[in-house]
């Protein structure tokens, strides 16, 4: 009888292990079918950025949260009204959207965290008594002229789009500022939607300041703050031909025994931030070129001359052509507007004594387009048999200022 109850006793006990471990298996075909997305409160938020909000999930059933493995749906691309109701049922009341003309909020699109679904960029501002959030208000410049004049309080709010639904993700201090100017999206990568930039711009009686918020990706960003004024101004180009957006600050200042000089600062993308790369400035080293030519062509030095004063393209039609130098010279040192040489001056120069060029007291270059970066000299030449004559000269400063050879004399 003891042998029997044994027997049964011991059925029963692998009867209840074998059902605990079938309840607790997964087999590999269902767990293909799960998966696990990172939550939104994950987010790494630079040192320097106060007061970032995250709002909570929004439009998304509680049971399908991001931080649960679930099962994945297709679900339908969210229409422009659908995602703005979501954002009008959502930003609290002390809140208020920027919108357009047609009174539909202002939004820049954008697949932040590249699951396929547009995600929503938008501007809002601090609710106050009879504030008016349509953009056309809030850029009209005649505010600047006002006596009384109330700054608003900007927000960059975005939104992801997710499961049919809406997360609110962030809400980012932009500054506060009487005139807006403009709201626009950057890409910082040719042919990539990451990094992505968003430009808000402000006017002020000074210039323009732009503040750009870069999203490496979908939960980092990092600022960086551009100015525009009578002393400074921000050129956002590729000037390394990198495909990727670099930042030159331009800033002008007093400078003992220069004049007004132009320092240079190129910032470059590192793949979190812009951080500063390189410094060079304008005048002293511009100043520094012209007599270096000088020398060269005083002490008669034309190879010399030509390798360090044309840019490689020139350089190499120099070494290639069959021209004497005095032809080449002519091509570089052109005969001023206005005026017909009864003949070829250089030709009647036996040999050049002195070469004046006038000192540069301040950048002759604008910034903004460097494809205009050059500038006109007059050049007197002073020969040993006591002729002389002027000519006129171009000299181009390098796209990349930054460059070894930053200035060229123009090959005509």
């Amino acid at each position: 009888m003891r042998n029997r109850n044994n027997i049964l006793i011991s059925i029963i006990v692998l009867i209840i292990i074998s059902l605990i471990i079938s309840c607790q298996s997964v087999t590999e075909s269902d767990a293909a079918t799960l998966y696990i997305t990172p939550s939104p409160n994950q987010v790494d938020i630079p040192g320097n950025v106060e007061e970032v909000s995250q709002a909570d999930t929004v439009g998304i059933p509680q049971d399908s949260m991001l931080t649960e493995a679930t099962i994945p749906e297709i679900h339908s691309q969210l229409s422009d009204g659908e995602i703005e109701k979501i954002i009008i049922d959502t930003i609290p009341g002390s809140f208020l959207p920027v919108t357009n003309d047609s009174g539909r909020i202002r939004i820049i699109y954008n697949d932040l965290d590249q699951n396929g679904y547009r995600d929503a960029f938008f501007l809002v501002v601090k609710n106050r008594e009879n504030l008016d959030p349509g953009f056309s208000n809030l850029s009209d410049v005649s505010f600047l002229l006002k006596n009384e004049r109330y700054p608003v309080d900007f927000f960059l709010s975005v939104f992801l789009q997710l499961q049919g639904g809406m997360i609110s993700m962030f809400r980012i201090p932009v500054g506060s500022s009487v005139v807006i100017s403009e709201f626009s999206k950057v890409s910082i990568i040719e042919g990539s939607d990451l990094p992505l930039g968003i430009n808000i711009s402000f006017q002020t009686v000074k210039g323009t300041n732009r503040e750009w918020i870069i999203f490496s990706r979908y939960n980092k960003f990092s600022l960086f703050s551009l100015t525009e004024n009578i002393s400074s101004y921000s050129d956002t180009s590729d000037i390394d031909d990198d495909n990727i957006i670099d930042i030159v600050d331009w800033e002008d200042g007093l400078e003992e025994g220069t004049g007004y000089e132009t320092y240079l600062t190129w910032y470059r993308w590192n793949g979190r931030e812009y951080r500063e790369y390189l410094s060079t400035n304008i005048v002293r080293n511009l100043n520094g070129f012209l007599e270096q030519s000088r020398l060269y062509l005083s002490f008669d030095q034309i190879d010399e001359f030509f390798r360090y004063s044309l840019n490689p393209v020139d350089s190499k039609t120099y070494r290639d052509s069959g021209d004497n130098y005095s032809d080449l010279l002519s091509r570089i040192f052109r005969t001023v507007p206005g005026t017909i040489p009864e003949n070829d001056e250089f030709e009647d120069c036996s040999k050049i004594r002195s070469i004046l060029f006038p000192p540069i007291f301040e950048n002759p270059y604008s910034p903004g387009n460097s494809s205009q970066y050059i500038c006109n000299i007059n050049v007197r030449f002073e020969c040993h048999d006591g002729y002389s004559f002027i000519r006129t000269a171009r000299i181009q400063m390098n796209p990349n200022p930054f460059k070894k050879q930053q200035f060229s004399f123009y090959l005509e």
